[in-house]
């Protein structure tokens, strides 16, 4: 009876991290993102088992479940709100401390912080930098990527109104070193374009949506600019489809902010995202929302992002 309690006794206080690496892996490919986060920190062995497991994150692109990311410029700790599970985590992210973003697509952001500019991937931390571009502080801004930062033939726009005239394309393909700076001028051809709150690319074409159902497109090809109205239903069967569906208000109209528990004095500033859905690429807006009237108002930014887990060689840069 003694030597079958000291059996036991031995064997219940076996370190965790020194399970056999085969269990350690069938652990790792059960769980979810933010599980394997946690399962990642617990030590080198671990860290090791996870590897499989976040090359099958990585690898199921076509997950379309958005979480939400709300970071501030005060301080590194984010929460990351999953609307499924109705669950918050904390996670510190540095890389997210007064920075803005500008897109989110497949789990990649396009990051403005500081005057440097960056592709970030917020669960892995894989960063690729990219060339700055002049006055882009503190601007309101959209941007879209082709494909993946780590695909060869990535390019990148970043859009926004340089006055109330003038709205600036800015294009950087891979491996280039410097922004072609291309420019509609919308008093010229008598249109109007309100602010950019979202953009994406189809095939070769920026598509460049305002607040107002404007739609201004960039073809890559031959550098040329058209500018449509977006309508909701038509009878009439000569008029464009668009390649692409989207969402506009989805923070507010999802009720976000009741969920997450933040309070009436609470501003957030979001960036939309693009992800696959059933038929369609879906197109999420930009969105502000505002405290309430006589509040002291305290400032968030938000991030609709797919969870992804993308790993990079060490000094991985965006030249070729």
């Amino acid at each position: 009876m003694e030597e079958e309690e000291y059996i036991r006794t031995r064997i219940s206080s076996r370190a965790w991290c020194d399970l056999h690496p085969e269990l350690l892996n069938e652990i790792a490919e059960s769980l979810g993102i933010i599980d394997l986060l946690g399962f990642r920190g617990v030590c080198k062995d671990w860290r090791s088992a996870s590897f499989t497991a976040s090359a099958s994150i990585e690898s199921t692109s076509r997950d379309s479940k958005l979480y939400f990311l709300l970071h501030n410029d005060r301080d590194e700790n984010t929460i990351l709100f999953n609307p499924t599970t109705n669950k918050n985590y904390t996670i510190n992210i540095p890389e997210l401390k007064e920075a803005t973003c500008l897109a989110s697509t497949q789990g990649w952001l396009l990051i403005s912080q500081r005057g440097n500019l960056f592709f970030f991937c917020p669960f892995s931390r894989v960063k690729i930098d990219l060339p700055p571009i002049q006055g882009l502080e503190n601007t309101p801004a959209a941007a879209a990527f082709t494909s993946p930062p780590s695909s060869i033939d990535c390019v990148t726009a970043i859009i926004y109104k340089k006055n109330d005239d003038i709205v600036e394309v800015n294009v950087l393909e891979r491996g280039a070193s410097m922004w072609i700076k291309y420019e509609y001028d919308l008093k010229l051809n008598q249109k109007s374009f309100g602010e950019a709150k979202c953009a994406t690319f189809q095939q070769g074409c920026l598509y460049l949506m305002d607040g107002f159902k404007k739609l201004l497109t960039f073809t890559l090809e031959d550098k040329s600019f058209e500018m449509f109205l977006v309508i909701e239903q038509s009878k009439d069967s000569n008029l464009e489809t668009l390649s692409f569906r989207y969402k506009d208000k989805l923070f507010s109209r999802s009720n976000l902010k009741k969920q997450m528990n933040l309070g009436d004095d609470v501003t957030i500033t979001t960036c939309g995202a693009t992800y696959f859905g059933s038929d369609l690429e879906v197109l999420i807006h930009n969105e502000n929302i505002e405290a309430m009237e006589g509040t002291n108002a305290q400032h968030f930014k938000g991030i609709w992002i797919q969870p992804r887990f993308f790993q990079l060689p060490p000094n991985y840069s965006w030249s070729l």
